[in-house]
């Protein structure tokens, strides 16, 4: 309507009476016109929201976040609103009562309830799994953490998972598990003697390194071990996605949009992350990027091994129902049409050309 204005205020020519009514007539039909037509245009094209919980605060979330703030999500039409929430396993109750369609959760709590018989799957893997257990300086190999105190974010999520299969790895059955909340809070608990150890993600685990204490169990030690592992991803329920397919491709493109910019914008994507995780020291959040970098999957396939792999862990340490886990075909697991889309379409080989 102000382009309509504008021109309308703004000629200079001459008319006469008969010419003047008739451009009137004229104008007010464009108006009308544009009123009736071009703001229901407007209208139809508004991003569609999305409420979009995720389950951590580190460099895995990091391309979400970026979409974020970089405006990704609104290039695909999309009106995000990240929610931090935490636990995995909640994020997944929430989704399967309908509340959230789609998040950034993957791992465990979607292998636990497509066993249990639950329809949501991964469609996108971001990152394997790099979780540290920190430790006191006095603790100087995984054998003195028996009869020790451990913090993880939440019971039943990654973390939770991974300390699992460290302690099991090494045969220690009287280390006690303790659900701190968050990271941070863990960590804090960490610093005040309430517990003697913590799983901690970048980089806040470079902040307790600095602060003396040590990284125990790291990302290479799981490499060593042979263990493929999802621990971030998006996640939506087969229902949804039946009926909403373009808005969960959409919404995969603008996180690989955000992780493309992660990688050439190294400036926005440090104040960025500075920003939610709340850390500002420089070192650790220049580590924490790197690393980034060199983790998060620029092939957001999800792959079968991974997911047998998890299963058959999970069933080992009795997270999962044994029998019900080896009745249930890998492929209800994860979903990769989505991946596969976008490679055909070219999508993925010119983002990262």
């Amino acid at each position: 309507m102000f382009a309509i204005s504008f021109w309308s205020n703004n000629m200079n020519v001459k008319m006469c009476g008969s010419q003047k009514l008739d451009f009137k007539v004229r104008y007010a039909a464009a108006l009308i016109i544009f009123l009736t037509t071009g703001a229901a245009h407007l209208h139809a094209q508004a991003p569609v929201k999305v409420l979009f919980p995720y389950s951590v605060v580190n460099y895995s979330s990091l391309p979400w976040m970026i979409a974020k703030d970089a405006g990704l999500f609104r290039k695909q039409d999309l009106d995000v609103d990240l929610v931090f929430m935490g636990s995995s396993a909640l994020i997944v109750q929430s989704m399967l009562s309908g509340a959230v369609p789609v998040a950034g959760v993957a791992g465990p709590a979607i292998i636990s309830s497509v066993v249990g018989g639950g329809d949501v799957v991964t469609v996108a893997n971001l990152a394997p799994l790099t979780i540290a257990l920190m430790v006191k300086p006095s603790i100087e190999k995984p054998e003195d953490l028996r009869g020790k105190k451990i913090g993880v974010p939440r019971l039943g999520a990654v973390a939770h998972f991974a300390i699992r299969m460290i302690l099991d790895h090494h045969g220690i059955k009287d280390a006690t598990i303790l659900q701190m909340g968050s990271q941070p809070e863990a960590a804090a608990g960490m610093r005040r003697n309430a517990i003697d150890g913590a799983m901690i993600s970048l980089p806040l685990n470079y902040v307790l390194a600095k602060e003396g204490y040590r990284e125990l169990v790291g990302p290479q030690d799981y490499r060593k071990l042979g263990i493929q592992f999802i621990s971030q991803g998006i996640s939506a329920r087969k229902s949804f996605m039946a009926k909403n397919r373009d808005l969960v491709l959409r919404l995969i493109k603008a996180t690989m949009e955000g992780m493309k910019l992660m990688s050439v914008q190294e400036p926005l994507a440090k104040k960025i992350l500075s920003k939610y995780t709340r850390q500002t020291d420089p070192e650790s959040l220049d580590r924490a990027y790197r690393f980034g970098l060199e983790t998060l999957n620029k092939d957001p396939t999800i792959p079968r091994e991974a997911i047998v792999s998890m299963v058959r862990l999970m069933a080992d340490l009795g997270l999962v129902d044994r029998a019900a886990a080896a009745s249930t075909p890998a492929e209800a697991f994860y979903d990769n049409s989505f991946v596969d889309e976008m490679k055909k379409t070219g999508f993925l080989r010119e983002l990262w050309k």
